[in-house]
């Protein structure tokens, strides 16, 4: 899955599989990946439109979708 780079102090990058409805985020941290799945599209694309893009994932994306953690860098 592709992911985009945001300049974001809470999320490196993000990125998004329509067909699987899974939408993948890396965070600065720790460089930790999670999965979030059956997320909309319609979200991906509020996500990444949002000025504040860790806001809206606080507020929309955290605790509403099953996560899942992938590995963890560093």
């Amino acid at each position: 899955m592709r992911r985009y780079i945001l300049a974001n102090p809470m999320i490196r990058s993000a990125g998004y599989d329509a067909q699987r409805q899974v939408l993948e985020m890396e965070f600065a941290s720790d460089g930790q990946i999670c999965q979030f799945d059956n997320v909309p599209e319609e979200i991906w694309y509020r996500f990444r439109s949002h000025h504040l893009p860790a806001l809206f994932f606080q507020h929309f994306i955290m605790g509403h979708y099953p996560e899942r953690k992938m590995q963890e860098i560093g």
